[in-house]
């Protein structure tokens, strides 16, 4: 008899009002832990094929890099309007915002063969564009235009200019001295810059928010094997972008011209438009 007490005990205590709130509340809290184990594993497969889609893109541009991440944001707005009646394009507007907080670190060799990173331009104003030596298209005039820069404004101003090849296999600082000196660069406030064509592009497109890809098959023709912006962006002494101006359009290259002319010589924060 005295086995059996116990046993009738326990059978009341689980067959007890609070025995089943007991039960119901282990349940529930392994239920719990099943979902959170479960969306766990749906959180990293998601970042997995997140990652799998930035390295597809990679390779859809001509880069074998894996896995490239954004090294800065952008928040873009978007108007699209289509005329119907007249069957013209849509017309899309496009608001740049680059990282407050400025561009990526970098470290690139220089035609002299030195070592440029970002924190060399620091407390300097300066001009970025992008060409490569064997292009048969724009490069020309984005040149001209830096060179147009360099006449204008380092005799007497802070600014730097620096150009990033986007064909760094065959733009070596041997091939690039020779390129800068056929716009008679200067050879310390005109730097070209060139070294691994993934952190470039990277860089081209986290940070400076302007398209790059090199073309191939059929695209692919002598003197055009790369597309590239003709922009060329204005970066401040904190490694901010503060803005973007055609260098192939006299008209807005000119509101650029003269916008650097007011900001550079006056020392001042004047705000620029970052469109134009």
């Amino acid at each position: 008899m005295s086995d059996s007490l116990p046993n009738n005990l326990n059978d009341q205590k689980a067959n007890s009002p609070s025995g089943v709130m007991r039960v119901a509340f282990v349940v529930n809290g392994v239920v719990c832990c099943l979902l959170i184990v479960a969306l766990v594993a749906f959180g990293m497969k998601g970042k997995q094929s997140g990652d799998e889609a930035g390295s597809t893109m990679s390779k859809e541009r001509g880069i074998d890099t894996p896995n490239l991440k954004p090294l800065a944001t952008a928040t873009d707005s978007v108007e699209e309007d289509e005329d119907d009646n007249n069957g013209k394009p849509k017309t899309v507007t496009i608001e740049m915002k680059w990282h407050p907080e400025g561009i990526a670190d970098f470290e690139f060799t220089e035609r002299s063969g030195k070592t440029v990173s970002k924190k060399d331009l620091l407390g300097h104003p300066w001009i970025v564009g992008f060409i490569f030596s064997n292009c048969a298209g724009p490069c020309f005039k984005v040149s001209s235009a830096m060179r147009q820069l360099q006449d204008e404004f380092l005799n007497d101003t802070d600014l730097r200019l620096v150009s990033f090849t986007v064909d760094s296999e065959r733009d070596t600082p041997e091939v690039l001295t020779k390129y800068a000196q056929a716009f008679h660069a200067d050879s310390d406030k005109w730097l070209f810059l060139t070294g691994d064509k993934a952190k470039i592009y990277h860089l081209i497109w986290g940070s400076f928010l302007m398209p790059v890809q090199e073309e191939t098959g059929e695209r692919r023709k002598p003197g055009f094997e790369f597309i590239h912006t003709t922009n060329v962006l204005l970066v401040d002494e904190k490694g901010v972008v503060q803005g973007k101006w055609s260098s192939t359009d006299e008209a807005e290259f000119g509101k650029m011209r003269r916008e650097l002319r007011k900001r550079l010589r006056k020392g001042t924060e004047t705000d620029i438009d970052p469109q134009k």
